[in-house]
């Protein structure tokens, strides 16, 4: 009986230490060149974890022995100071957050369309960053994930992106070029915050500008705000600064006129050119006296058009100004150009 029992302690030992022994073999980093893996032997996969090479320009393996590397593992090369350039194989798919934080010599970021999952903070703080060519086939763009790269220039993207997270190019003054933002349906707060950008147009199909998308951007001076925008924060832009593109009687052009805000018109009359035809003469004269006289009644893009003054009050004044302006009266009005407040 004493010896059963001996055997069966003893086998109970036994298991439990090859339980443990396969349980930190399955976490274990296990190093081939400069790369450090861990491997999912039941998923066959390996997890680039670890980085121990000089630096300069380097390109992600694509196996491990047979094991397809598809995850760039969180922290992986974060804080590196001389990696300079990267670029991903074609079996990578994921990079886990913070994975080249604070890499301040990389200038050069390649990543192809198999590369379609982002953790957040994965380029964050990579100061010296120029150039992202970005054709991931994915939608959004995660959490900060460029924060304050402030030397980024050049950032190439598909345009399939369309969901911007929070604060994902904050920081990033030196980023002028924001065309890709056209695409978006979902801006965050801060997503371009700090960015060098002189105008924006956003998408048809965007619904909302959260507060501060925009501001602290020193170059920014035009805004083109689509009739979808249903929801303007009141620290969505620096409006003291920024003229707003919009459409009469849109949420953009009620925002604008209750703020105080410049605006413009974008419906496609100019102020004076009262009946639309696309010429300011007499007949716009006699719109605005026939308006006065309450024989018709001015409405829409057509009252503010014939608001020539721009007191909000259509009367003879109006009348007068328009009057002198087609006699070639040299006079401080904007009459002629795109309708401005």
């Amino acid at each position: 009986m004493k010896l059963l029992k001996n055997v069966i302690v003893i086998t109970l030992i036994i298991s439990a230490l090859t339980a443990s022994a396969c349980f930190k073999a399955s976490a274990m980093v296990i190093y081939d060149g400069d790369f450090g893996y861990e491997v999912n032997a039941s998923k066959h996969e390996a997890r680039l974890v670890r980085y121990n090479g000089s630096g300069g320009t380097i390109r992600f393996p694509e196996y491990y022995r047979d094991y397809p590397v598809t995850v760039i593992e969180r922290n992986a090369f974060s804080g590196n100071t001389n990696i300079k350039e990267i670029t991903f194989s074609n079996t990578n798919t994921t990079v886990d957050e913070y994975a080249f934080m604070n890499c301040t010599s990389l200038e050069t970021v390649y990543i192809p369309e198999n590369v379609v999952s982002f953790g957040d903070r994965v380029f964050a703080g990579c100061t010296s960053l120029t150039t992202v060519t970005m054709l991931s086939d994915t939608v959004s763009m995660p959490t900060n994930m460029f924060s304050g790269c402030s030397s980024l220039e050049s950032l190439t993207i598909n345009d399939k992106i369309a969901d911007f997270g929070f604060g994902c190019f904050n920081g990033c003054s030196s980023l002028t070029d924001l065309s890709f933002v056209s695409n978006g349906v979902m801006l965050d707060s801060y997503s371009f915050n700090g960015t060098g950008a002189e105008s924006v147009v956003l998408s048809d199909s965007l619904f909302a500008i959260p507060d501060h998308a925009f501001t602290d951007c020193p170059n920014l001076k035009y805004v083109t705000i689509p009739k979808s925008v249903a929801l303007i924060q009141a620290n969505a832009f620096d409006f003291e600064k920024v003229t707003i593109g919009c459409y009469y009687e849109s949420n953009a052009y009620n925002f604008a006129k209750e703020n105080g805000c410049s605006y413009e018109l974008l419906d496609g009359v100019k102020l004076g050119d009262v009946n639309g035809d696309g010429n300011i003469n007499i007949n716009d004269v006699t719109e605005i006296q026939r308006h006065v006289a309450g024989l018709i009644h001015l409405e829409g893009i057509y009252l503010c058009a014939a608001e020539v003054n721009q007191d909000d009050s259509l009367d003879v004044c109006d009348v007068t100004t328009l009057q002198k302006y087609i006699a070639e009266y040299k006079l401080p009005t904007h009459i002629g150009e795109v309708i401005t407040q």
